[in-house]
């Protein structure tokens, strides 16, 4: 049966409204995920005899982590270990203890290409960064205390050949890494910080994306629960269209798929007309913060019916009866930014920090490219 927003909380891009990169991906998206290689340290298993300072965690260690992330204002799905296994292969991160106790650190995933070991971004996955446990303490020693914790971790960072991170956009201090040679490059992505409102959020869409949702419905189409193959296809149709071929695999995001629908954390979702043709399919993922649209795209051909449109509405919908914020997940494209600002979308910036060698950057600006 057909699912509405309402029936979803119990249970489209038109033409020119291109799929949007995914998260940070979008710099080759001809490259796959890469193999998952050794750690740069090795773990210790029993938090209670850490010493203050950085150390890889242990698997058993984990739970640890997850706990942090969930207290942290940097709390996100993509830093959950569940999610870091699904995505790298493996969870690996990097913890700055005080002694017996695990402050911050930052989930680490590692690749090969062209022959370079990278720090880098896994596929489908917006923001890493450091998480850090609330401080106490007046501002003054707060502040003072973050900056110790990320020097740590900045002087760690800096023995990378090659390093690459989003951070959450609640980590706004960066001085530590720019004093370690890092580099920095401000990304948007657009947010409806508050779904307590429905009636509200839609008296802010603007009127033509309304028109979209309206004529949708008119010409009978609706939203049903899918499967990945059906978001991996309708993407693959929106890449195509650019010439461009689809950066992700269906083995990988039904990876991502399973793991976080095993949690109640994902979902994919199609737009269809009544002769079952799908026009439009996306997956989105979850936490009891912030809702994020990971994957997916619409049919070229089928573009003006509205369809896709209907499809984030309804997202939009089913996000409000499960979590705070719903993240458009970028974008930096001007076409993409302008179709997530239309639906009234407050836009948000976030640090993209970067470590690399001078000569790989020169290749990169005499290749014509900005990033790796």
């Amino acid at each position: 049966m057909p699912l509405t927003g309402q029936q979803l909380s119990r249970a489209g891009m038109p033409q020119g409204m291109e799929p949007r990169e995914p998260a940070e991906g979008r710099e080759a998206p001809c490259m796959r995920p890469g193999p998952v290689l050794a750690s740069p340290a090795p773990a210790r298993p029993a938090t209670s005899e850490r010493k203050s300072g950085l150390a890889m965690l242990s698997q058993e260690e984990l739970p640890l982590w997850d706990a942090l992330v969930e207290d942290s204002p940097q709390c996100s799905v993509f830093a959950k270990s569940w999610w870091l296994r699904a995505a790298c292969g493996e969870a690996r991160v990097l913890g700055y203890f005080e002694p017996g106790r695990l402050i911050a650190g930052l989930p680490l995933y590692y690749e090969r290409r062209f022959g370079i070991r990278m720090c880098r971004m896994p596929m489908l996955t917006q923001t890493l960064g450091v998480a850090i446990r609330p401080l106490p303490g007046k501002k003054v020693a707060r502040e003072a205390r973050e900056t110790n914790i990320l020097e740590a971790i900045a002087e760690r960072l800096a023995q990378e050949p090659i390093f690459i991170q989003a951070f959450h956009p609640s980590i706004q201090n960066w001085l530590s890494f720019y004093w370690r040679g890092f580099t920095q490059t401000t990304h948007y992505t657009y947010v409806l910080d508050d779904l307590s409102s429905l009636p509200a959020i839609w008296d802010g869409v603007d009127k033509d994306r309304r028109g979209n949702i309206r004529k949708a419905r008119r010409l009978g189409l609706t939203v049903k629960e899918c499967g990945p193959e059906a978001v991996y296809h309708a993407a693959q149709a929106s890449f195509e269209r650019q010439g461009l071929k689809c950066p992700y695999s269906l083995e990988y995001l039904s990876r991502l798929y399973e793991a976080a629908r095993a949690r109640n954390a994902g979902v994919c979702m199609a737009a269809q007309d009544g002769c079952g043709k799908v026009h439009a399919a996306e997956f989105f993922a979850w936490d009891e913060k912030r809702g994020y649209r990971l994957a997916g795209g619409h049919d070229p051909a089928l573009g003006s019916s509205g369809g896709a449109v209907l499809l984030v509405w309804t997202l939009i919908e089913f996000a409000a009866t499960r979590t705070a914020v719903f993240d458009f997940e970028g974008s930096m494209r001007k076409p993409i930014e302008a179709s997530f600002r239309s639906f009234g979308a407050t836009r948000v910036g976030y640090h993209r920090i970067v470590k690399m060698p001078g000569w790989l950057r020169a290749g990169l600006s005499i290749a014509g490219r900005q990033q790796i």
